[in-house]
């Protein structure tokens, strides 16, 4: 049965909740989106204001109605901890790419890597997706082996339109 964008698709592992983000969530959101250190391979401007999050919340809830994005808030211990999201989701063509935060606390733990397997899991299963891609900064290394850990295969060949920093890499699902 395919995913059909209905009901907001609350993920579970060992350690974590991924859950849809609403405007209680708005200090969570403002606190990853505006921090430096974890914004700093990311071109995307810092956010400044709560306004700020809570609109990041309300277009988020509006691209989930319109199929194109599912942005999940990742919870460790009733810790708002990072978020993971599929954008520029085409289920035509079966693609999304994959985008991912996590405050600096938990970093190298494991903890997205269990929240990318759930999610990749979700995407292939659910939704169909053939193809799921990442654009990372060619110096984020910690991103780079989470990519390379979860079969993204880097394409040298291609580059990125909006970021020159950026490189792209691509998981492929073999039917």
């Amino acid at each position: 049965m395919k995913f059909n964008f209905k009901n907001f698709p609350r993920l579970h592992t060992e350690k974590l909740i991924l859950k849809e983000a609403t405007l209680k969530d708005t200090k969570a959101v403002f606190d990853l989106r505006s921090c430096k250190e974890i914004n700093k391979f990311v071109g995307t401007k810092l956010i400044e204001k709560l306004d700020e999050a809570k609109y990041f919340i309300t277009s988020c809830k509006s691209l989930y109605k319109d199929k194109k994005r599912i942005f999940w808030l990742i919870e460790h211990q009733q810790d708002i901890i990072g978020s993971i999201v599929l954008h520029k989701i085409d289920l035509e063509n079966k693609y999304a790419e994959i985008g991912y935060k996590l405050k600096t606390d938990f970093q190298k733990l494991g903890l997205m890597s269990e929240a990318m397997q759930v999610v990749i899991e979700f995407g292939i299963k659910q939704m169909h997706l053939k193809t799921v891609e990442a654009f990372t900064h060619k110096n984020n290394l910690a991103s780079i082996a989470l990519l390379q850990k979860h079969n993204f295969v880097f394409q040298p060949e291609r580059k990125c339109e909006v970021y020159n920093f950026n490189r792209i890499w691509k998981l492929e699902v073999r039917s």
